[in-house]
């Protein structure tokens, strides 16, 4: 009996609990928002009347109003299309397309029809109780939802915004699992050679991968030893960070330098492109993960982590040589020291320097010789 009074009352929504019928919902590229009736039976028959006449006809061929009343406001569907037009010149496509997902997979189906000036903050704490996925998953399909009532506060189609009240919900950060210099330099003599260049720059400057990917020769200066980190690849999509933070130069050590000036022999006359595969194209994430950082973890007798840890490996190496948080923040592109000292704070020394130098005098360079030098006793 259930399912057949679901089936009634579809493309009807009631107002208040003995209130007024209105048939709503998206038809043939048209949205209605009509007043029916307080009875539930002459609403049902009005109903099944207006959808004969627009599956017949395209429309409603009665004298009653086909558009929302004034006081009936926009229904949240239609503010998100509004939206959508203006975001796509603000945002990424690649992040537009995140937007995009959430929106029409979760969000539109269970409010797309709802005026969305009757959403309250209840409606959407009972909607998220509902979704089955991550914290952090249904925290990003919050997001656009927020940037549409935000949009409608603007416009003047809601006097308060109801996602003020919600808040996101508690995500508990990944287990960071980086690299000792020992475990570094392992890895290093395992990797395929003609990858061992790529691997030295991830270590020793923390960028992210679509950083390294996008990375070309005019913002290589070796004259002053620096990368500009000026673009990223996401999704094959190359544009501008996501962030201002992630738009630095990037300091580059001894062994950056190095690497960089063996790639130079690969792929300056080939391509703008400092890196790229054996076969001459742009790199792809998951195939350098399964085809090269993988195969070279287990030859070296390391365990299993993801590509991602270069860039933890590079904070970890710096801040336990004593390195200045505030230094590798910059380096990796974070705006303020929040993320270092929330993720790294177990890896922070006595501050001593913010160039690199204690990394590379107390790290690095016993490593590097470690064979054949051995490292005199401190005194």
């Amino acid at each position: 009996m259930a399912k057949k009074r679901d089936k009634d009352l579809r493309y009807l929504k009631r107002r208040g609990k003995n209130g007024m019928f209105y048939f709503q919902g998206m038809l043939k590229s048209k949205r209605y928002n009509v007043a029916l009736s307080t009875d539930e039976a002459e609403a049902i028959r009005l109903r099944d009347q207006y959808l004969y006449e627009i599956n017949k006809f395209g429309d409603i061929q009665r004298e009653e109003p086909k558009t929302a009343q004034p006081e009936d406001g926009m229904l949240f569907g239609e503010v998100a299309q509004q939206w959508v037009i203006i975001a796509q010149r603000k945002v990424k496509s690649s992040t537009l397309r995140d937007y995009r997902g959430a929106m029409n997979y979760y969000i539109l189906p269970h409010f797309g029809n709802t005026p969305i000036r009757d959403i309250s903050f209840l409606d959407v704490e009972k909607f998220t109780a509902k979704l089955t996925c991550s914290h952090k998953r249904i925290n990003n399909i919050l997001v656009p939802m927020r940037a549409v009532f935000t949009f409608a506060l603007r416009a003047g189609y809601i006097e308060k915004n109801p996602m003020d009240l919600v808040e996101n919900l508690k995500v508990s950060r990944p287990t960071i699992n980086p690299l000792a210099m020992e475990e570094v330099n392992k890895f290093l003599e395992c990797v395929h050679p003609y990858y061992k260049d790529f691997f030295v720059v991830a270590f020793f400057t923390g960028m992210r991968f679509g950083e390294m990917a996008v990375l070309k020769w005019k913002n290589v200066d070796f004259k002053l030893g620096v990368i500009k980190v000026l673009e990223t690849r996401v999704r094959g999509e190359e544009g501008t960070p996501k962030t201002h933070g992630s738009v630095r130069d990037i300091k580059m050590l001894p062994p950056v330098i190095s690497a960089l000036k063996e790639q130079r022999e690969k792929t300056l006359l080939k391509s703008p492109y400092v890196f790229l595969n054996k076969e001459g194209r742009p790199l792809r994430p998951n195939t350098l993960n399964f085809n090269i950082w993988k195969p070279a973890l287990k030859q070296a007798g390391l365990k299993p982590r993801s590509l991602y840890q270069t860039r933890h490996t590079f904070a970890t190496l710096m801040l336990d040589a004593g390195e200045l948080p505030g230094w590798v923040a910059s380096m990796m592109g974070h705006s303020s020291l929040k993320m270092i000292l929330e993720r790294y704070y177990s890896y922070i020394k006595n501050y001593e320097r913010d160039d690199g130098s204690a990394f590379m005098e107390k790290v690095f360079a016993p490593s590097s010789h470690q064979k054949d030098e051995p490292v005199s006793p401190a005194v």
